[in-house]
Formats: structure tokens, sequence, C-alpha cells
């Protein structure tokens, strides 16, 4: 009768020691992507008022930056303020509509809109045509 050793398992599996490396690799990156984006700071915010001189309430929405920033509804003939809007940085294009239709769009620079302090004003005609077809 002969005896036969097997080996005793500790040796290296390789398919284990692969997926521990892609796991150190995925956590080391990880940590990199949170340390940049603590570094890179948090962005600005504002507060965005805008002067509704129409009479009918408006969505508005803010372009820029590569992004939409969708504000809220600005009631009419009043100010609304839009607390903690992300600085969209040098250019701004509000977007107001009604039920889905654009009604107003309005291009300003971040610079002009500071100056104005953060207030945007749609005119009273914006929503002329509408009101002119019925709508309150």
């Amino acid at each position: 009768m002969s005896v036969r050793l097997r080996p005793s398992g500790a040796g290296t599996d390789r398919p284990v020691l692969v997926l521990a490396l892609v796991a150190v690799l995925v956590a080391a990156v990880g940590a990199i992507w949170l340390v940049q984006a603590a570094l890179g700071g948090r962005p600005a915010y504002r507060t965005v008022q805008v002067d509704n001189r129409a009479a009918l309430a408006l969505q508005v929405a803010a372009v820029g930056g590569g992004g939409r920033l969708g504000l809220g509804l600005a009631a009419p003939r009043a100010t609304t303020a839009f607390h903690e809007a992300v600085d969209l940085g040098t250019t701004w294009t509000f977007v107001f509509s009604y039920g889905g239709q654009e009604v107003e769009r309005q291009r300003v620079s971040g610079r002009e809109l500071a100056d104005r302090g953060w207030t945007v004003q749609v005119p009273e005609t914006a929503t002329a045509e509408l009101e002119r077809q019925g709508y309150r």
C-alpha cells in the first residue's frame, strides 16, 4: 500500500488573486475620485428672484453651464424667490413657460444678473396671446 499526499491547499488560487487585485484597484480609483471631489469645492448657490409682471403663473427654468435647472412656479404679478439655485456661471438663459408652451426666453450674463440683485423680470406682455385665448 502506498500513501499519497495531497497539497494542503495553501497555494495561491489565481481567480481569487485576480478578484482581490480588481477590488483593490476599484477602491483606489474610488478614493482618488472622492479626494478630487472634496478638493474641487462646492458649487456656489444663489437666490434668484423672478419678477413676473404677467397675469399668469409661469414655470421657470434656467439653462447654462451645460445643464438645465428647473426653478419652479413664479406667481402672477408677483416676485417669487427661488432659494439655493446652483450658480450656472457666466451665462444664464431663463425659459418661462405656461402649460408646456414657452412664452419668454431671456439670456443674461452672470455679471448682469448679479448687478440686478439676481432678479430677472418677465414683461407683462409675455402671456398676452394666451390671455387673449382665454387662459387665466
